[in-house]
């Protein structure tokens, strides 16, 4: 009889460490954007619209706490942003960016039920620029031919701030960023981007 005791009480407490939700995880994430330059300081570009990108990439997370809990999260990012830009002397410019994105975000949540948990986040960031086009840094030369007209610094960092919330495996987030500092040209010396980025992640 105290060897079934044993026994049982042995399969209930693997059971249990089984049961728990480990600390780690990994995640593929995508989402579209809202991430647009913005003139800060001197040139004769005016106004400035945001159009839809797109990213993807992948996150770890670890999550610590229990009905009040916090989680760091790093993450890598391929991010494509779009502006309108409407310069003094042509409209519908329109200027796309793409990023590798490195944020690094630490999230407060509150663990409502064993598959919900909404959770607000504060984040900085590093990027690099990978690729960029559109007439605010090209021109067509008389043969036709597209031409590089400014080189642009290629890092900058960040910030951002935004909540979100885990079901299940799924996560659900919305963040705003903001350059910290300038995407500086020979002719733009006063451009950052910022803006509102919306993602689903799926965590194994």
């Amino acid at each position: 009889m105290r060897k079934t005791i044993l026994i049982l009480l042995f399969a209930c407490l693997c059971g249990s460490l089984s049961a728990q939700e480990k600390p780690f995880k990994i995640g593929v994430k995508a989402g579209i954007n809202y991430i647009h330059l913005e003139n800060y300081g001197n040139g004769y570009y005016s106004d400035f619209d945001a159009k839809s990108g797109w990213t993807m990439g992948a996150l770890f997370q670890y999550k610590k706490g229990g009905f009040l809990n916090y989680s760091i999260v790093p993450e890598i990012i391929f991010t494509t942003s779009v502006t309108d830009v409407d310069l003094l002397y042509i409209t519908d410019c329109i200027t796309t960016i793409q990023t590798i994105d490195v944020p690094v975000s630490f999230k407060l949540g509150l663990q409502l039920s064993k598959i919900f948990r909404p959770y607000i986040s504060g984040s900085i960031y590093g990027s690099y620029v990978v690729t960029y086009e559109g007439d605010l840094f090209y021109y067509i030369d008389s043969d036709n031919d597209l031409l590089i007209k400014d080189e642009i610094n290629k890092m900058y960092f960040g910030v951002g701030a935004g909540m979100g919330f885990d079901l299940w495996k799924f996560q659900v987030e919305g963040r705003y960023r903001w350059n910290l500092n300038r995407i500086k040209s020979e002719d733009y010396s006063a451009l950052k981007q910022m803006g509102l980025e919306l993602s689903m992640a799926f965590l194994f």
